[in-house]
């Protein structure tokens, strides 16, 4: 039997949202989509609200396709908006913690620590020539995640800022379930795989790679740095017990010479010097 269209809820985007009125709806979300608690999502009008309004509600691709296509009610909507899924994850890892506490980041099973000191909410997992390419936030006692993902060539394809979904190829599919999110092409190709909860991150596949050519691609347990383009070296099964402000950094002093990095960093591959015969 199909869906009852009557039933179908409106969704519109919230538009012109304060960074305040955005930090207030992922806290009223619990930091994830209200249906399935992804940590990927946007903002939306809550049923019966102008998109103007302040009042939002964080929904992931996923269900967001979803409640267009009917398969899920405006009840079931206003359901989730009072009951949000994360609101019901107090046994299980969420997105709340305990800034004291250190969290494990492991790219391609490369393991850093992040320590968030006071007065200081940020820490760097996959910095590139300036350009933060994973980035782990600390607010108010909850975790939330921003990292742009490109393609080979260095155009970026998928930009997230604080959980919203800024940008994103038509068509990718998203979805999130036992605390690990995945996004695929058109074509359900995997693109990009990350557990990503309260005590860990743990990074296994997406390309981080600059319009020059500059960054690293994660393959498993694999860590490739990229220097104009052409693969560099290898990070595999390396753990860096100490405290730094940052996991992964490329730095190619050549191209940018003045840049300054944000910190000391874990893992660090700079090109300092041109090779003969080439432009690097």
């Amino acid at each position: 039997m199909q869906p009852v269209e009557e039933h179908r809820p409106e969704l519109t985007l919230a538009a012109d949202l304060t960074e305040q009125q955005k930090l207030q709806t992922r806290q009223q979300c619990f930091y994830g989509c209200v249906f399935c608690g992804s940590p990927v999502f946007r903002y939306y009008a809550q049923p019966g609200q102008q998109p103007t309004s302040s009042s939002a509600v964080l929904i992931c691709p996923l269900h967001a396709k979803q409640l267009r296509s009917a398969l899920l009610s405006r009840n079931t909507l206003v359901e989730r908006i009072n009951q949000p899924f994360n609101q019901q994850r107090i046994n299980k890892p969420g997105f709340s913690f305990d800034p004291n506490r250190r969290v494990q980041v492991s790219v391609g099973m490369n393991t850093v620590y992040a320590d968030f000191v006071p007065g200081d909410s940020e820490q760097h997992c996959i910095w590139v020539n300036g350009q933060e390419f994973f980035t782990l936030h600390s607010e108010s006692g909850w975790l939330c995640f921003s990292f742009m993902m490109s393609d080979a060539s260095g155009q970026t394809l998928i930009k997230v800022e604080k959980g919203e979904l800024q940008q994103s190829p038509e068509h990718w599919e998203y979805s999130y379930e036992v605390n690990t999110l995945k996004i695929r092409d058109q074509q359900r190709r995997l693109q990009f795989t990350a557990q990503l909860c309260n005590d860990r991150v743990l990074l296994t596949k997406g390309h981080f790679v600059d319009q020059f050519g500059d960054g690293f691609v994660v393959e498993g347990n694999r860590v490739i740095a990229m220097l104009d383009g052409q693969k560099g070296g290898q990070y595999m099964h390396r753990i860096e017990p100490g405290r730094y402000k940052g996991g992964w950094a490329l730095f190619n002093k050549i191209r940018h010479p003045d840049l300054v990095m944000p910190g000391n960093f874990a893992f660090v591959c700079a090109a300092k010097r041109k090779y003969p015969g080439t432009d690097r």
